[in-house]
């Protein structure tokens, strides 16, 4: 009952806080903070907990290449979201993602470091291909957005929580990193913010994105040797540290994400 109440809490409040301050600092502000694994760490927990360490090591790896894909899916919808409605753009990127996750597969049977250094590079090279984002005004959140992307979000962790544990370690990585959060802040963010708005969001989420892959990387380094407690420990100081370099760095961008920022807190 405790494990399906923070499997429905956790998300439901991770994409509230990103709604919010996507709304209130600017969506690449909001995409950074929704890469935070306040999912994928969460479900990695129940997996030690429930199949044990070794497994959770294995599915925190092969999490990698499904990183690296969420960046491909932010690519991809990027690209298309100005000429696609919401339905296809989403159909588009989830493609990407599947195909991107088939290609790491092979690659992170290599071992951690290649997996890692691999799935950095996708990243790096994503959020280099992003289009530009047109400057947006800010908009207040409808009285029915927030809730609807509350269920939506919830709806879809419960279901790769649990359906993944019947097919292995291996798959169960890959679902641990399917796209919930940033689809949903995408889907509704296209749908009643346009797609200017939509690829800001995109591209705070690449951004983000580095800090989770270091996240899984640690993880699956530590897990074994560690303990549960120590090694989500370390991820998590990781995955901080990351996250804030990542801030700043997109704060100080060349394409406006920053003046974004500013503009929008002075209001």
């Amino acid at each position: 009952m405790i494990e399906l109440l923070l499997k429905v809490v956790l998300p439901v409040v991770m994409i509230g806080v990103v709604t919010l301050v996507s709304h209130r600092y600017g969506p690449s502000v909001g995409g950074i903070l929704g890469a935070v694994p306040a999912k994928g760490g969460p479900i990695l927990i129940f997996l030690a907990l429930d199949q044990g360490r070794s497994f959770a090591a294995t599915s925190a790896a092969a999490s990698l290449g499904g990183a690296g894909g969420c960046g491909v899916f932010c690519l991809v919808y990027a690209l298309v979201c100005r000429r696609l409605g919401w339905p296809l753009a989403g159909i588009a990127a989830y493609g990407a993602f599947v195909v991107t996750w088939a290609v790491m597969l092979p690659i992170s049977a290599w071992g951690l470091a290649p997996a890692f250094a691999v799935t950095f590079a996708i990243l790096l090279v994503s959020r280099r291909l992003l289009p530009e984002a047109r400057p947006m005004p800010r908009r207040a959140t409808s009285a029915s957005d927030l809730p609807a992307r509350m269920v939506a979000g919830a709806a879809m962790v419960v279901f790769v929580t649990t359906v993944g544990p019947y097919f292995g370690a291996t798959i169960s990585g890959m679902l641990t990193t399917i796209p919930t959060v940033a689809a949903v802040l995408a889907i509704f963010t296209h749908a009643q913010e346009g797609p200017d708005r939509t690829i800001g969001v995109m591209r705070g989420m690449t951004h983000g994105l580095l800090g989770f892959a270091s996240f899984l990387t640690v993880l699956a380094a530590t897990l074994e040797p560690l303990g549960i407690p120590a090694s989500f420990a370390l991820a998590g100081s990781v995955v901080v540290v990351v996250q804030l370099v990542e801030l700043r760095a997109a704060l100080r961008g060349p394409r406006g994400e920053g003046l974004e920022f500013l503009a929008e807190a002075a209001d």
